[in-house]
């Protein structure tokens, strides 16, 4: 239904634009070995292919620019694609024309965002940090309110390493510009 739709829309308002494919997985677009378009709709969530980044860097591979076409809010999810190459992001309750336009951007090499809430995602600060895996798997668990003794049990480490973690996350955050350094999710 949605690709009906898109294609009528393009086919009406933007006739420059064609829809020539459509796959299920990045990885039947790659191993189709097709002359690759100027520009590819991605979505971000691709059931077997949960990497974001690696499925952008696979599609740029190919010469083909990337256009997040989601419904995902998640900046640090965004903030992954964004980083490996994707130019745009689109939120699928945004207008048609923003798509559009996307497409447009993408094509010319320019980075575009549909709306406000799209480019607060893409220029979330707290989407930029970068934590060690033990810093995010104790944020993971405390976010879910696991106490420090469970955290530390399931991590196989000391109880006090725990709000060590923590705080590096935290400071990490407040670098970044998260407010007062805090960490989404988790109260410490």
């Amino acid at each position: 239904m949605l690709l009906r739709g898109l294609s009528s829309y393009l086919a009406e308002h933007a006739t420059d634009i064609e829809l020539r494919e459509v796959y299920p997985r990045v990885r039947a677009y790659v191993d189709a070995d097709l002359p690759a378009p100027s520009v590819i709709l991605l979505d971000i969530h691709i059931p077997g292919e949960n990497d974001v980044g690696a499925n952008v860097r696979k599609i740029r591979s190919t010469g083909a620019q990337v256009v997040l076409y989601t419904a995902e809010s998640r900046a640090g999810v965004v903030r992954e694609a964004i980083d490996a190459g994707a130019l745009g992001l689109v939120l699928k309750g945004d207008p048609e024309d923003r798509l559009v336009e996307a497409i447009r951007a993408a094509d010319a090499g320019e980075h575009f965002t549909s709306s406000r809430l799209a480019h607060t995602i893409v220029t979330d600060p707290r989407a930029m940090v970068r934590l060690t895996k033990q810093e995010r798997e104790v944020l993971t668990l405390a976010a879910k309110g696991q106490p420090y003794r469970l955290i530390a049990r399931k991590m196989r480490i000391s109880e006090k390493t725990v709000p060590t973690y923590l705080a590096r996350a935290s400071k990490r955050y407040a670098e970044a510009g998260a407010p007062d350094g805090r960490v989404p999710g988790v109260s410490v």
